[in-house]
């Protein structure tokens, strides 16, 4: 028993620390997730591409530098893509644009308004394509999970 907890002990001191968020947070107020990124079991299956984050105001802020590449709609809600110079694509949604499509913007400009609908309260989806799959933008958003092992019994 005392070696376990030695073992923990030991594995807390040396845990580096989260690393620091890449983009700023695109709402304001609190920074919560209210759905998380779930991969799809096929390419073409079912899943939650993106995060669903809280937003506190209509306001939506360009979290990183880049260009719109894609400010419309999609069936019926209104959705915004940037595209960053890596060539990763942020897409929103529900917004509606104050950009238009080939505009440069930069980290910190209000780009949209949140609208009403996804969530039971007012959230906005961001979904993160790079290399062309999608992929959870924690890391960009400096919300990461550590992974917990457990005992194998």
């Amino acid at each position: 028993m005392k070696t376990f907890f030695a073992v923990v002990l030991t594995s807390l001191v040396f845990i580096p620390p989260p690393p620091d968020a890449l983009w700023q947070w695109p709402t304001t107020g609190a920074q919560i997730i209210v759905q998380d990124y779930q991969a799809p079991p096929t390419p073409w299956g079912a899943g939650h591409r993106g995060v669903d984050i809280r937003a506190d105001s209509r306001e939506l802020i360009a979290p990183t530098s880049g260009v719109i590449s894609y400010s419309g709609f999609v069936v019926n809600r209104g959705v915004l893509s940037l595209t960053t110079s890596k060539g990763a694509i942020i897409s929103f949604e529900p917004v509606a644009a104050l950009v238009e499509s080939g505009q440069r913007v930069s980290a910190g400009d209000v780009i949209a308004e949140i609208e009403e609908g996804h969530c039971s309260m007012r959230c906005v989806h961001i979904g993160l394509r790079v290399d062309g799959r999608y992929r959870s933008p924690r890391l960009e958003l400096g919300v990461v999970q550590r992974a917990v092992l457990v005992p194998w019994e």
